[in-house]
């Protein structure tokens, strides 16, 4: 049992310090390059992004600003306005994501991304995904691993956000006065804001590894999970 025990730590070092050296490794040989159809697809869902985390930044601060003024209905309104931004804006991450996944495995190379973690995120519960994966990240050897890896807890964020924005809103219209719920769907708006950075970077690895097979008339594939 012992001996078990000792193999099966002896084999995560080894993962974890193969998985270090795997990036650096790659990072040094893949030098991919976005070309011009793949970048104006970056920058136009990167402009799609920033008109979604605008929409419902400006939605919560009317709803804060409402509250605070006493007009404790309007509030309660304009915050589930904010949610249905959200909800509207998850469900376009979540489509794009399942492409990505299917498409990551036409390549057979993928640009490296960095672990993730819990830096970015307010969230108790997204931070708790983000340091599981960064961890995770680190036992995986393969780009193409970790980036799956990467576009799993990119969903996952996702849905803990709009989970808990919910309940934040429920939890807001039963007791407008509790501050605590208010609080929490403005950590989550910031959440999903960083969500939509790490989804970014993920969309432009993958756009610049199609880029690298992109010969002789190909389909830009990266145009059909933009628009997917």
């Amino acid at each position: 049992m012992i001996e078990i025990a000792l193999s099966g730590v002896g084999c995560a070092l080894l993962c974890y310090t193969l998985g270090r050296y795997n990036r650096a490794v790659t990072l040094q040989r893949w030098h991919f390059v976005l070309n011009a159809p793949g970048r104006q697809a970056v920058d136009t869902l990167r402009a799609q992004m920033h008109v979604d985390s605008a929409l419902a930044k400006q939605a919560v601060d009317a709803a804060s600003r409402a509250r605070d003024s006493g007009r404790l209905p309007d509030a309660v309104t304009v915050l589930r306005v904010a949610l249905s931004v959200l909800e509207e804006a998850g469900a376009d991450r979540l489509t794009r994501l399942r492409a990505m996944g299917v498409y990551s495995r036409m390549v057979r190379a993928l640009q490296p991304l960095p672990a993730p973690g819990p830096e970015p995120y307010r969230g108790a519960e997204m931070r708790a995904v983000a340091a599981s994966a960064g961890f995770l990240h680190r036992l995986l050897v393969g780009a193409e691993e970790r980036f799956r890896l990467w576009l799993l807890v990119l969903g996952l964020g996702v849905r803990v956000v709009l989970r808990g924005g919910r309940r934040s809103a429920d939890a807001a219209t039963r007791h407008p006065h509790a501050t605590r719920p208010w609080q929490q769907f403005a950590d989550g708006v910031s959440d999903f804001q960083s969500l939509d950075a790490a989804h970014l970077a993920a969309f432009e690895a993958l756009a610049a590894s199609l880029s690298a097979i992109d010969r002789g008339g190909r389909l830009r594939l990266w145009d059909q999970i933009a628009n997917s």
